[in-house]
């Protein structure tokens, strides 16, 4: 696979799972090393939550790009596209709320100001993977969505009609 930075946004969130004990200090100690080292950190103090939603952006952002065949620019402007990926935030989020994962704004709104800021040339390492024909995290983004949505009783018709395009 392939991650390439395009525009300034980049933040690590880190933290330790619930239950998890960790020297006192060394989550600290970490988050000023990097700090140091001129990376932008947040030490999460919940992590399952921080990863949830970041999770459910990624998936939202490759699979609408995958699915168009579209770099961000198309995504952040009004129309089919975006309503896309308004979708499948919508949809994500609907699972992770039974999930019991608190947000802490609309996770709609959270995510088209994050893809709002992005380079509108830039694409997600999952369609750069796709288009080349390697592995990429599909598997994860798309069809462990659904099973999970699914497991949940939740309806995912966004996700859904991506799914037809992508199946084995």
């Amino acid at each position: 696979g392939e991650i390439t930075q395009m525009g300034k946004i980049f933040r690590l969130v880190y933290g330790a799972h619930r239950g998890t004990i960790v020297k006192t200090g060394l989550l600290e100690a970490i988050q000023q090393d990097l700090q140091e080292a001129g990376i932008k950190v947040d030490l999460s103090p919940d992590i399952n939550r921080d990863t949830f939603i970041k999770w459910s952006f990624i998936s939202a952002m490759a699979l609408t790009g995958a699915y168009y065949d579209v770099p961000m620019g198309e995504v952040q402007k009004p129309g089919k596209i975006r309503n896309t990926f308004i979708g499948l935030t919508t949809e994500s989020a609907a699972l992770g709320k039974k999930l019991g994962v608190e947000f802490p704004e609309d996770p709609v709104t959270y995510n088209l100001k994050v893809i709002d800021k992005l380079d509108p040339e830039s694409t997600a390492s999952m369609q750069k993977d796709l288009a080349r024909g390697h592995e990429s995290e599909i598997q994860g983004l798309l069809f462990d969505m659904i099973a999970a949505a699914e497991e949940q009783g939740i309806d995912i018709p966004t996700y859904r009609m991506v799914a037809e395009k992508f199946k084995e």
